[in-house]
C-alpha cells in the first residue's frame, strides 16, 4: 500500500467570534501533517456503515497507530469531520466526512 498523501489532523480548541465574517467560527491547533493512503468509501458502504448516502466519506490510512485526538482534518485543500477513528495494532483508520466548513 503506497502512503502517498498527505493529511493534516487537528483538534477542536473552542469556537470564537470572528467580527469580519459575523460568525462564530471553530477553532482548531495547528495539527499534525501525516502520510497516508486515501480513498473513498462507495454509497452501498455509506449506507449500511453510517446510514445515509447523502455523505461523502473518505478513508484515511496511516502507517503507524494514531494514539491523540482528532476530530477535524485537511487532506489536499478540503476540510473534513472526522466520523470515526479505529485504532489496529499495527495502524490507524480514520472515517472522514467531507464538509465546506467546519462545525
Amino acid at each position: 500500500m503506497r502512503y502517498t498523501d498527505r493529511v493534516r489532523l487537528h483538534k477542536t480548541l473552542g469556537r470564537e467570534y470572528n467580527p469580519e465574517t459575523g460568525k462564530n467560527e471553530v477553532q482548531v491547533d495547528e495539527g499534525v501533517l501525516l502520510p497516508c493512503n486515501a480513498s473513498p468509501v462507495t454509497l452501498e458502504k455509506t449506507a449500511a456503515v453510517f446510514g445515509s448516502v447523502n455523505k461523502k466519506v473518505a478513508t484515511v490510512r496511516l502507517q503507524r497507530p494514531y494514539k491523540d485526538y482528532a476530530d477535524k482534518a485537511v487532506m489536499n485543500g478540503q476540510k473534513y469531520n472526522v466520523l470515526r477513528h479505529i485504532p489496529h495494532k499495527s495502524e490507524s483508520v480514520f472515517y472522514m466526512e467531507s464538509v465546506s466548513e467546519w462545525t
